[in-house]
């Protein structure tokens, strides 16, 4: 048994293109050309137990989504099917500024460029040779297991097996293509799954464990006896697949039919983006998914007076407008200029939406069942994760953020006055009252006067820069009462500073010497305090009413905020 049952079911669920699509409107503002799509992996029911945890919360990213990390990948062969060529598959996966196949990069490449270089992870190819035909095995585990059995044996890898995880996550490449291998076995589409569950056993042997997989296809469809390196499944698809193991959900689906909803489409590398150019422009993570495994902050947006600054969403920034009476419901904006990975986001090779580059606006509204069981999309009707707009042009606006549970409001009425200033950066207000025709050099809100003395120290309760895992990541929003509101926007677009029960959380992911100083509301200086990593937690639940932080560092001002107390 494998999955979901013996490989009886040889049929797959997997939709072909119709002669005859439909017409689907949709908030983006226009009608929509819609036919049945053959996605990279097939519409099962839940692939991974896992689930993502309650983003606003709590952070469930795999401990191993940060910093240089290593990960076996077996490029199978069996008797009857030749695996593709080891070294480029290295190249593939490894290689930086790798072009071949008119790929962008590679691999390794798309989650430098989606993590701001918080995640570089290296992908150690293994060939490995299984001794029967490929139609004997009968499940993906029964597959998995003998492959792993050579893995432990051989020696380059119990040469590298120190810089893996302690219970190692992998990828197992079949020497296939997608349709071939699920026409022997419905086990054999491209999927993430645990072996705890498809084996009923975590693999242990020799002192290794082995537990999380991404199983996927070598080949692309029809060339199953090709070893010829043109012939290679899409970059998309790997990527896709390895973010399954990191932590991510699908985000696409389908309507009863088998046409694709909407969701985000071509700009989610988690629904159909992974086609894009044709499979080798993965459009990088979403803002949503960047704070889902905990490379990315968003800043709520609470201060309808001021001029907000939004960088490239590869400077790691985007902003948050929530629901003030469910936090899990929120819209997140962040800007994607066409270059990189994002370039193709225009010119997807699938039948149906095209994107296009601009500011887009998400909404997200999360439900942990729904992720749980991978299928935040399948109800057609409510889309949980979505692209609601793009503005692409100069002045354009948008002013729904309506939300759908407990009568939620926004604290603000919209997006206005938008202002492109090159790739690098946009600038907008929340104010139709407020004027903007071109980004300021420097954007400070219109209440930003904080006093610059100081004279006495706060005690820190910790200042050293902790580990990037999910432990480690303070939550965005918490259950207390305490808001933040923004009088300045931090020149970082990761910087932040909040305060939950009592505690005062400020990240810096900036070097250099940091000194926070404290203001009441009457300019009196309460303290200050100094650091060198790159965040600091101080308690503050001493004081009462709003106090003044300003952050320096290096000896100029960077952030400066309002932050209400109890």
């Amino acid at each position: 048994m494998g999955l979901f049952g013996a490989c009886a079911f040889s049929a797959s669920f997997s939709w072909a293109q119709s002669a005859n699509p439909v017409m689907l409107s949709s908030d983006i503002g226009e009608n929509i050309k819609m036919e049945k799509i053959i996605y990279s992996e097939d519409m099962f029911p839940a692939r991974t137990p896992s689930g993502m945890s309650k983003i606003r919360s709590s952070n469930d990213a795999e401990v191993f989504s940060s910093g240089e990390r290593y990960f076996p990948v077996m490029l199978v062969s069996t008797s009857d099917y030749k695996a593709l060529d080891s070294a480029f598959m290295y190249r593939m996966f490894n290689e930086k500024g790798f072009k071949d196949n008119n790929n962008y990069g590679s691999v390794h490449d798309y989650f430098v460029e989606s993590s701001g270089g918080q995640f570089k992870p290296t992908f150690d190819i293994y060939p490995i040779t299984l001794s029967k035909n490929f139609s004997s095995y009968k499940s993906d585990s029964e597959f998995i297991l003998p492959a792993i059995d050579v893995l432990v044996e051989r020696s380059d890898f119990k040469a590298r097996a120190s810089k893996y995880e302690k219970e190692i996550p992998f990828i197992i490449l079949h020497p296939l293509s997608r349709d071939k291998a699920i026409s022997y076995c419905s086990d054999f589409f491209n999927h993430q799954y645990k072996l705890q569950y498809s084996a009923k056993q975590v693999y242990s042997k020799n002192g290794y464990k082995f537990n999380s997989y991404a199983f996927v296809s070598q080949k692309a469809e029809g060339k199953e006896s090709s070893t010829s390196t043109k012939d290679v499944n899409m970059l998309g698809t790997f990527v896709h697949e390895f973010s399954h193991v990191i932590g991510l959900q699908d985000t696409y689906s389908n309507d009863s039919r088998g046409y694709a909803t909407i969701g985000p489409l071509p700009y989610d590398v988690m629904a159909l983006g992974l086609r894009n150019g044709s499979g080798g422009y993965p459009p990088t993570f979403s803002a949503f998914e960047r704070e889902a495994v905990g490379w990315l902050k968003p800043t709520e947006i609470a201060n309808a007076d001021s001029v907000y600054e939004l960088k490239n969403l590869s400077g790691m920034q985007a902003y948050a407008v929530s629901n003030p009476n469910k936090p899990d419901e929120y819209f997140l904006i962040e800007y994607r200029p066409a270059v990189g990975f994002d370039s193709k986001i225009g010119s997807s090779s699938y039948s149906g939406k095209q994107g296009k580059n601009g500011v887009m606006i998400w909404y997200i509204d999360y439900d942990y069942s729904a992720f749980f069981s991978n299928d935040p999309n399948g109800d057609e009707s409510h889309q949980r994760v979505e692209v609601r707009t793009v503005l692409s042009k100069n002045q354009e606006s948008f002013a729904k953020f309506d939300f759908a549970n407990k009568n939620g409001k926004a604290k603000i009425d919209g997006i206005f006055n938008l202002v492109f200033d090159g790739i690098d950066r946009v600038c907008f207000t929340v104010s139709k009252s407020k004027t903007l025709d071109k980004c300021p050099e420097k954007v400070i809100a219109s209440s930003s006067s904080v006093p610059q003395s100081s004279s006495s120290s706060i005690q820190s309760s910790s200042s050293k820069e902790p580990p990037k895992s999910s432990s480690s990541v303070t939550p965005r929003y918490s259950s207390s009462s305490n808001s933040v509101g923004l009088v300045a926007v931090a020149v970082a677009p990761a910087m932040q500073i909040q305060v939950s029960r009592g505690m005062l959380n400020a990240d810096v992911p900036m070097s250099g010497k940091k000194t926070l100083r404290f203001y009441d509301a009457l300019g009196n200086n309460l303290g200050s305090h100094m650091f060198e990593g790159m965040s600091a937690t101080i308690d503050v639940s001493g004081w009462n009413g709003p106090i003044f932080v300003r952050l320096d560092v290096n000896g100029s001002l960077m952030l400066a905020k309002r932050v209400q107390l109890r």
